[in-house]
């Protein structure tokens, strides 16, 4: 039985029932508006750029603004994570050998609100064996020797 690669191994933390409470809190009057939609500029820059549009309203303005902005964090990468412009770059990262922590924010590029929706586990790939060009159908040489004895 094959061994899964580390990235499929570990689970998905979703936030949603974060998100569902801090969205309680702020309809209570327990937090400000102006408090949760605060999202950086950075953010917001690249929920406009290079958010994936989500198929729901903003739970704080109602229009249809929300993004999925994916950044991704682990070896090699800068300290601030690296923002994730598309899902083909997001499959050459499941290729990769490292693993590699995928957190995806949802951003309204409206009124700013933010909030962390998961942080996924990706890469880990096994490195395929290479077979040099001659090797094909052929015997190694071991094989060779062991039959020949």
């Amino acid at each position: 039985m094959k061994k899964p690669r580390r990235a499929e191994r570990d689970a998905t933390i979703d936030f949603r029932m974060m998100r569902r409470a801090m969205i309680d809190s702020i309809r209570a009057g327990d937090v400000s508006v102006r408090d949760a939609c605060d999202a950086h500029r950075d953010l917001v820059r690249a929920g406009r750029h290079y958010g994936m549009p989500r198929n729901t309203p903003c739970p704080m303005c109602a229009t249809p603004s929300l993004r999925n902005v994916t950044y991704l964090f682990g070896p090699r990468l800068p300290k601030s994570g690296r923002c994730i412009t598309s899902r083909d770059e997001l499959r050459a990262v499941d290729r990769r050998p490292e693993i590699f922590t995928a957190y995806t924010v949802e951003v309204c590029v409206a009124c700013e609100w933010h909030h962390l929706l998961t942080a996924t586990p990706r890469g880990g790939a096994r490195p395929r064996k290479r077979r040099s060009a001659g090797t094909g159908a052929r015997e190694s040489t071991a094989q060779q020797v062991r039959r020949r004895a």
